[in-house]
């Protein structure tokens, strides 16, 4: 009898062990299943709408930077003043994800050439400010401070954010155009910078040149966000009273867009070219 029970006794010790061991092996395949589902279903949306968030932040930063210089133009002080634009973001700090980064430089790649009717032609090399995003989880997207616009650009197209200083004055046949182009200088070898940090692009107000033109026949702009510049200057001229396919014509490259005025319009220009000098970094350098 006391052989029985202690068989009965040692077989419900072993029958508890194992339940204790499948319960174990349970929890623990609970638990990686949590985490495969946290780390492939919601670390991918969370950095999505972190990546998003960050691209809404640069599109503010660039709006500020565009007032920062519009009000140094408007002052006309030569004293610098900084805008901050920050790369790209973090991963997370105890899952596995990818952080994103982001590229900010100055270059040379605009210009503005106006061609009278009698053939002369003016033409200006114009520097622009430009941010790309290197985005692992949200559309890769790219933000420019061109000629005094802002533009947004990515993979289905571009838009202009804000738009330049452009006036129109039209009383047939006399067409009045006061543009201000703006040229943005870089210096030295403080021009670009990439990563994921919080960078200040410093500016400052260098000088305006005003030239005025009669008799224009033709305004080309080297730019490569055609369809944000022809948008706005299509809206522009039609709300004016000018007519597309009559008045002025619309015709784009892959590098230029040029816009064609009828001869039977009396086309003049106001053009100001107002150089800013910019630096990306801390520390401004002569």
């Amino acid at each position: 009898m006391n052989r029985f029970k202690k068989n009965i006794n040692t077989l419900r010790n072993s029958n508890e062990a194992a339940v204790g061991v499948v319960v174990a092996v349970l929890m623990v395949g609970l638990a990686l299943s949590v985490i495969w589902l946290v780390q492939s279903f919601y670390v991918p949306r969370w950095m999505e709408q972190e990546e998003a968030e960050h691209m809404d932040d640069v599109s503010d930063q660039f709006a500020m930077l565009k007032f920062a210089i519009d009000m140094q133009i408007l002052t006309e002080k030569d004293i610098p003043v900084s805008t901050s634009i920050r790369l790209g973001n973090k991963e997370l700090p105890f899952l596995d994800s990818s952080r994103s980064f982001g590229f900010l430089g100055i270059s040379s790649n605009s210009g503005i050439n106006v061609t009278t009717t009698d053939g002369n032609s003016t033409l200006n090399s114009l520097g622009r400010i430009k941010y790309s995003s290197e985005n692992v989880y949200f559309l890769d997207q790219s933000y420019i401070y061109e000629v005094g616009a802002v533009i947004t650009s990515q993979s289905e197209g571009d838009v202009m954010s804000i738009v330049p200083s452009f006036d129109v004055m039209y009383s047939d046949p006399t067409v009045k155009l006061s543009f201000d182009a703006i040229n943005v200088l870089g210096i030295g070898e403080k021009v670009s910078v990439g990563g994921y940090g919080t960078y200040p692009i410093q500016t400052k107000f260098s000088d305006a040149n005003v030239t005025n033109i009669a008799d224009v026949q033709s305004i080309a702009l080297d730019t490569s966000y055609q369809n944000a510049w022809s948008v706005f200057i299509i809206s522009t001229l039609s709300k004016k009273g000018l007519s597309e396919g009559s008045d002025f014509w619309i015709n784009t490259t892959d590098s230029r867009i040029k816009i064609e005025f009828a001869s039977a319009l009396d086309v003049d220009i106001t053009l100001k070219i107002v150089n800013i000098f910019a630096q990306i970094g801390l520390g401004w350098i002569e």
